[in-house]
C-alpha cells in the first residue's frame, strides 16, 4: 500500500469521470457520500459498482477482491486495522446484486479505518 501518485490520482479521476457518465449519478451524491452522507440511490450503487470494478477491487460478478483491497490499502494503516476492516466489511458481499460496491464503500468509510478515496471527477 502507498500514497497515490499523481498518475494514480489522475487515473482514479478518469475512472470517476467514466463512472459518473455511465451511472448518470448526480455528482453531489458522490460528494455527500465522501463526507459520510449516503443516499440510497440506484445511480450511486451503479457508480460504486463501476469504480470498484475499474480499480480491480471487485470482479465482474461483484465479488470483492480481498487481495486487491490489501494491496491498495494506505501504507500507514496497520495490518491489524486492515484485516479487521476487511472482516468487518465482508458482509457487504451480501448486500445484493448491484449494491456490493456501495455497501463496501459505506462500510469501509463508516465502520473501519480503511479509507477508500473515491474522487468525483474534479
Amino acid at each position: 500500500g502507498q500514497q497515490l501518485t499523481a498518475e494514480q490520482s489522475a487515473k482514479l479521476k478518469e475512472h470517476a469521470k467514466i463512472c459518473i457518465e455511465n451511472s448518470k449519478v448526480d455528482r453531489q451524491l458522490v460528494i455527500d457520500a465522501r463526507a459520510g452522507k449516503f443516499a440510497e440511490a440506484p445511480e450511486l450503487y451503479e457508480f460504486y459498482t463501476c469504480i470498484f470494478k475499474r480499480v480491480g477491487i471487485m470482479d465482474d460478478n461483484e465479488k470483492l477482491q480481498v487481495d486487491a483491497i490489501r494491496a491498495k490499502a494506505p501504507a500507514d494503516l496497520s495490518k491489524e486495522a486492515l484485516e479487521k476492516g476487511i472482516q468487518t466489511c465482508a458482509k457487504a458481499q451480501d448486500a445484493g446484486a448491484g449494491k456490493v460496491g456501495f455497501a463496501a464503500y459505506k462500510c469501509f468509510k463508516t465502520e473501519t479505518d480503511i479509507k477508500v478515496e473515491i474522487p468525483e471527477d474534479q
